[in-house]
């Protein structure tokens, strides 16, 4: 009798188990493999912010501040927390993401006041207005000194705060920046932030895929150590914990656990300080 041709049961067993074999060999590879490549990608974009920073003080003589505008003592002008990362996102991509306006004051409703050409003295303006402030500029002045973005669009991963955090509508982020559509219509929104590239589905407007924000800190060169400790001061450290204090309040995206400068059981500003 002629024997069939085909694969036995064993045969067919054997080869499956070598597939499964390879691909428990291959996974893991492939993890490591997208682990690099993101990392490799996150120090491209803290490269192309650094870049920025450097741009953006050729053109303006200085780093953008970062402190906390809800903490400035005497009282602010602005007495929202309107904070570093807010300050970082605005100084490389502008309020509207068409670039940074020289006579920002950094205020989270992007106002300012200027020179009033019309009635003399000073007129408090949105200086985003690119529709035109009336005794100040036209609307294409106004974008003609924009300076930036100093970072790509696309790599930047600006965002506004309510689409990375549902809890930040209201206090202390207030949707207090008004801007103008493509009709002229005013539009109000919250201030951005820029996000790494570890992107998530978050629970904020939208139902967006977002990264964590940035934070960022200018260096106070006027002090020489960054030493607090529970029976010591900070704010005379390099580095202010303050700078970012109430968008350390929200938390971890999505699930509101603690900021890495947060975690442990030593305490928020130990944890700043060691890190």
């Amino acid at each position: 009798m002629k024997r069939k041709k085909g694969f036995t049961i064993v045969e067919l067993l054997t080869v499956m188990g070598v597939i499964a074999v390879l691909i428990g060999l291959m996974v893991p590879a492939l993890a490591l493999v997208k682990d690099y490549s993101k990392r490799i990608q996150q120090k491209s974009q803290f490269h192309g912010i650094d870049m920025g920073l450097q741009m953006y003080t050729t053109e303006l003589g200085s780093f953008p501040r970062s402190d906390d505008n809800s903490l400035i003592v005497p009282a602010p002008a602005d007495p929202s927390g309107y904070c570093g990362a807010n300050k970082l996102a605005e100084a490389l991509v502008g309020s509207d993401l068409i670039g940074f306006h020289p006579n920002s004051d950094f205020r989270s409703d992007g106002t300012n006041d200027v020179p009033d050409t019309i009635n003399g003295g000073t007129q408090l303006v949105n200086v985003y207005n690119t529709q035109g402030t009336a005794g100040w500029q036209t609307g294409q002045e106004n974008i003609d000194v924009r300076k930036g973005p100093f970072v790509e669009l696309e790599n930047a991963n600006a965002f506004r705060i309510d689409e990375v955090y549902a809890a930040a509508p209201g206090a202390p982020f207030a949707a207090n920046f008004a801007t103008f559509d493509a009709q002229g219509n005013a539009v109000t929104l919250y201030p951005l932030v820029l996000c790494d590239v570890y992107a998530q589905k978050r629970s904020g407007t939208g139902s967006k895929k977002t990264g964590t924000p940035i934070l960022y800190f200018r260096a106070r060169t006027q002090y020489s150590q960054q030493n607090y400790s529970i029976d010591t001061d900070y704010t005379d450290d390099i580095y202010n914990y303050d700078d970012n204090v109430n968008l350390l309040s929200l938390g971890m995206p999505n699930d509101g656990t603690a900021f890495t400068v947060e975690a442990g059981g030593i305490g928020p500003l130990e944890n700043f300080e060691n890190m």
